[in-house]
């Protein structure tokens, strides 16, 4: 939701004439950030960088028995006096969103450039009738959480604007829908507006939980539901299944677990099917990535695979033992074949002696020998073919080593593969106090890989006054040790403070 400014003065003006009506209570909340660097293998500046970033908040609850809030949220601002910003503000660009490359803190005017309401919402908790059911009612930007498959809290919120109303009751059943609007874009600078609307509902009913839902985009609709139940004491049954309308494609996925196996107690097991579409990709479905860039939602992890997977695992002399075993078939973004896999594993964990040990064997046969288009990985981000055969052995240890009055948090990772290059990776940690200092915090990593070597070594320390100080020096190959660190090559020091309100 991209507003001028003038909205904030409105919104201002109501709350500063509310007290004669209902003597509200207003609550500003934001943080201001500021973070100077020091990096001297850097020419430009000095070898000087520094960030601002500004975000505010304003909430309202009124008085008199009302649970009615008003929430304003302005997209973070961030300035950078000495160069363009690595990193600018999702969805801006020069003009918008606050983007204030090569400018300072001051003088800024809160105007069209410099600041952008980001989302904006009346909620109240409460009855429509007198006597009746407290229900959650939302005017404004919207937070639709209903299932990942079709509309997660990721996609949809500040994304659509309109109506909310949640945690209605009908007998065992708890209900929820929403009607809004929303943009896309359909051309170069040119937006247009749809409608979405859409109901959710769930209860238990004699053991059994079952949750739906719809939501209808413009003129498509996806579908979702999903059930649990224990049919007998010890094996839970989960079943998923979903329809994205647009693109006429499903997912299903069912889960059986056992607690224990009746002939082998202390045995626990699961089975799994899977069969998703690979065209299956509803417009709010869930999309969450990890911070180095990976698919961490059940979408992205099981397009176009249909197939089943299982898990033994039971405790043997203090020993966790894990088998794994999954066979599936994978098609592309054209609902081709391209291959299956087949994979077999097991893993063992245990401590002896102070040392945290955790071993595991997996191979994985493969007939997918050509690379692969599939919903957000295409083109040059397109999945790569697999080796015919790969055999992968890990082997981590973990210990805590006394040195003086420190403990030194230690952790040495191995990772050997048939087709692939040894991996080492080396972390210590600790933190300790010095005269006038106290919880610094040191630690290290190295890693090995494809011949080469990548370290960094990093101090941090936070002073009484709340300014964090962090040192550190760094030598790695970006290209062959991507996400190894966010710090530069070479030394680099950063000193920055954040105040919240």
């Amino acid at each position: 939701m991209r507003r001028l400014v003038a909205t904030l003065a409105a919104i201002m003006a109501i709350a500063m004439a509310a007290p004669v009506w209902a003597a509200p209570t207003i609550d500003l909340g934001g943080s201001l950030e500021t973070t100077f660097q020091v990096t001297p293998v850097e020419s430009d500046n000095g070898g000087i960088t520094a960030t601002s970033d500004l975000r505010l908040n304003f909430s309202m609850e009124m008085a008199g028995g009302q649970q009615i809030r008003a929430f304003v949220g302005f997209e973070p601002i961030k300035y950078a006096p000495f160069g363009p910003t690595t990193d600018p503000n999702p969805g801006s660009d020069d003009l918008k969103g606050g983007n204030m490359d090569k400018q300072g803190l001051t003088p800024v005017t809160l105007g069209l450039a410099q600041l952008t309401i980001e989302k904006a919402y009346l909620e109240t908790t409460g009855p429509f009738l007198t006597g009746g059911q407290d229900v959650t009612t939302r005017f404004g930007d919207l937070a639709i959480d209903y299932s990942p498959y079709i509309a997660h809290l990721s996609a949809t919120d500040g994304v659509i604007e309109g109506a909310q109303v949640s945690g209605v009751r009908v007998g065992p059943v708890e209900l929820g829908a929403f009607y809004g609007w929303a943009s896309r874009e359909v051309a170069e600078n040119q937006q247009e507006r749809f409608v979405n609307r859409g109901i959710a509902a769930k209860a238990d009913i004699q053991g059994i939980s079952i949750e739906g839902a719809a939501v209808k985009t413009d003129s498509d609709i996806a579908l979702a539901g999903s059930a649990q139940f224990a049919p007998v004491p010890g094996v839970d049954l989960t079943g998923a299944a979903a329809w994205d309308g647009a693109n006429e494609a499903s997912a299903v996925k069912a889960e059986a677990g056992i607690g224990e196996i009746p002939m082998l107690p202390g045995v626990s097991a699961k089975l799994g099917f899977r069969n998703f579409d690979p065209k299956f990709n509803p417009l709010y479905r869930d999309d969450s990535k990890d911070e180095d860039g990976n698919d961490i939602n059940i979408v992205d992890l099981n397009a176009g695979k249909r197939g089943v997977n299982g898990e033994v695992a039971t405790t043997i002399s203090g020993v966790n033992l894990v088998g794994i075993a999954d066979w599936h078939e994978q098609r592309d973004a054209n609902r081709e074949l391209v291959g299956e896999r087949k994979t077999v594993g097991a893993t063992a964990a245990t401590q002896y002696a102070g040392l945290d040990i955790e071993a595991g064997v997996k191979t994985m046969w493969s007939t997918v020998g050509r690379s692969y288009d599939i919903l957000d990985h295409t083109g040059d981000k397109a999945v790569k073919a697999d080796a015919p055969k790969e055999t992968t052995v890990n082997l981590g240890l973990g210990c805590d080593i006394p040195v003086g009055p420190m403990v030194v948090d230690t952790q040495y990772d191995l990772t050997m593969s048939s087709i692939k290059s040894t991996v080492h990776e080396l972390a210590a940690a600790t933190t300790f106090d010095a005269p006038m200092l106290s919880g610094i915090g040191l630690s290290g990593n190295a890693k090995w890989a494809n011949g080469q070597m990548a370290y960094i070594g990093k101090a941090e320390y936070t002073a009484p006054n709340g300014i964090q100080f962090i040192g550190s020096y760094a030598s790695y190959d970006k290209d062959n040790f991507e996400g190894f660190t966010t710090r530069p090559n070479g030394f680099c020091l950063t000193a920055g403070m954040k105040v919240e309100f």
